[in-house]
């Protein structure tokens, strides 16, 4: 896989983003469909990027490599964007909401009141998002995943909060933030 086009970067950055994604969670997160996930996921494994392993898609260093590379060829300009960096401060504050809100639904053993806080973050990040859809096109999945994440926890569906397990709100907000750091070239902060 010399040049990555689009199918394969998006395909292969799920996999990035989710460590260890099952070819239905990277079809669930690209939108695409299940037989172009496959062949770019054969490919992938042929060129040594990553091994499927159970119903598990790993990639290895080389295939996250490969990603980033894709990432700085591709937004290595956006990065000089002013503009970028004043969404990225106003994100940040709004991450950090988030991040309590969380807590706040944990710890509250996911009462409606803590919820709906941290939904209203979920919305206000979509609009956010959506700001940035012309620069970056391929946000609009993100944005179609929050409200799906949303709509069932509306109806009931608790784990599309917080579950690692499924494409929960949490997990698609966690996947977003390494998405716009490695847009913006910057480590996630583990400090």
């Amino acid at each position: 896989m010399k040049a990555m086009d689009d199918a394969s970067f998006l395909v292969l950055n799920a996999a990035h983003l989710n460590k260890m994604a099952g070819p239905e969670a990277i079809v669930a997160a690209t939108g695409l469909d299940a037989s172009a996930v496959g062949r770019v996921l054969d490919r992938a494994e042929q060129d040594g990027l990553g091994q499927r392993m159970a119903n598990q898609f790993l990639l290895f260093p080389e295939g996250s490599k490969a990603v980033l590379d894709h990432y700085n060829a591709t937004y290595g300009e956006l990065r000089k964007s002013s503009e970028l960096e004043e969404w990225y401060g106003r994100f940040e504050t709004l991450n950090t909401q988030f991040i309590r809100n969380v807590t706040d639904w944990q710890t509250n053993g996911g009462d409606d009141a803590s919820q709906g806080k941290l939904i209203k973050s979920a919305e206000r990040l979509m609009k956010m998002i959506d700001g940035l859809t012309r620069q970056i096109p391929r946000y609009t999945e993100y944005v179609r995943r929050f409200a799906a994440s949303i709509a069932k926890t509306d109806q009931g569906q608790k784990d599309y909060v917080c579950s690692p397990m499924v494409d929960s709100v949490h997990n698609v907000w966690f996947e977003f933030h390494e998405d716009i750091l490695s847009v913006l070239g910057r480590p996630r902060d583990t400090a």
